[in-house]
């Protein structure tokens, strides 16, 4: 990756540092959107070109906890919306959309739910989503699944499955054949591979305290309904992901009324690194 993302840092009113990076065309209206977990403000640098030329900006934050946002005690999802607010104030936007990649569902919907006024649309990329059944992860990646029982029975194993560390070094490249054909295509472009390797530096600078929190919250439903987002809505999702499987999509969106689901044929977890096309298309 060629381009370089510049750090911006603002400090909320009880004295907290957040970090963000833009991405696409600074002069337009921004777009925020939330990284995946573990993950960081980094997410943002394979969709610069791609936004850039369809101009639309993109401002991923370092949610409470990664990257250099300081954390945030307590464990709802909840507890990024005063950092929502503060980025709206900086950014001098009253009304954005909302957008959440992967681990960043259950953030983008509390928000949603909390400050309705200050969402234009919230689209939910392959979004995970608290509180869906059992039955809707059916076909998840086995590796994807222990993880998700470490970080409630074993959150120390968990850390270091996540941060790939010790034992857990190879765990990825290990389960690789286990991912949809779309997303192999992806982990084994080396480009894709340097841009993970910063992502996931970042994403761990603080440790694996927030990922570990914010994954084992996803087995918990949301303290508001589903039912309750009432802003415009859009769930886009690939039909072979294996990460979270679109079965949990077609879940929520059956629970949130009026929103639209844009199933795409092939594509897996990781299809906005090659294609951002979907999400570009919402956000102009």
């Amino acid at each position: 990756m060629t381009f370089r993302a510049e750090t911006v840092h603002l400090t909320t009113p009880q004295g907290r540092r957040i970090a963000y990076c833009s991405y696409g065309d600074p002069t337009a209206a921004p777009a925020i959107v939330l990284h995946g977990v573990p993950g960081s403000r980094l997410q943002g640098i394979p969709l610069h070109e791609a936004a850039t030329k369809a101009g639309v900006h993109l401002v991923f934050p370092d949610r409470p906890g990664y990257g250099e946002t300081d954390p945030v005690p307590g464990r709802g999802f909840h507890r990024w919306n005063a950092d929502f607010l503060t980025l709206l104030e900086h950014l001098g936007a009253e009304r954005v959309p909302l957008v959440a990649i992967s681990g960043g569902g259950g953030y983008a919907l509390a928000a949603a739910q909390a400050h309705p006024g200050r969402v234009t649309k919230l689209i939910l990329a392959c979004a995970a989503v608290p509180g869906a059944p059992r039955a809707a992860y059916a076909r998840r990646i086995p590796v994807v699944t222990w993880v998700d029982r470490a970080v409630r029975w074993a959150p120390a194993v968990a850390r270091s499955m996540l941060a790939g560390t010790g034992i857990f070094k190879s765990t990825r490249k290990a389960n690789l054949s286990a991912w949809p054909e779309a997303d192999q295509l992806v982990m084994n472009d080396p480009e894709v591979v340097a841009y993970s390797a910063l992502d996931a530096a970042e994403a761990r600078r603080q440790g694996m305290n927030a990922a570990v929190t914010d994954l084992a919250a996803y087995s918990r439903p949301l303290p508001d309904p589903l039912s309750s987002v009432s802003v415009p809505t859009v769930f886009i999702h690939g039909e072979a992901d294996g990460n979270v499987p679109i079965e949990i999509a077609r879940w929520a969106h059956a629970r949130i009324g009026g929103s639209e689901l844009r199933a795409l044929p092939g594509a897996g977890h990781l299809f906005l690194i090659t294609d951002a096309s979907p999400l570009l298309r919402e956000l102009r």
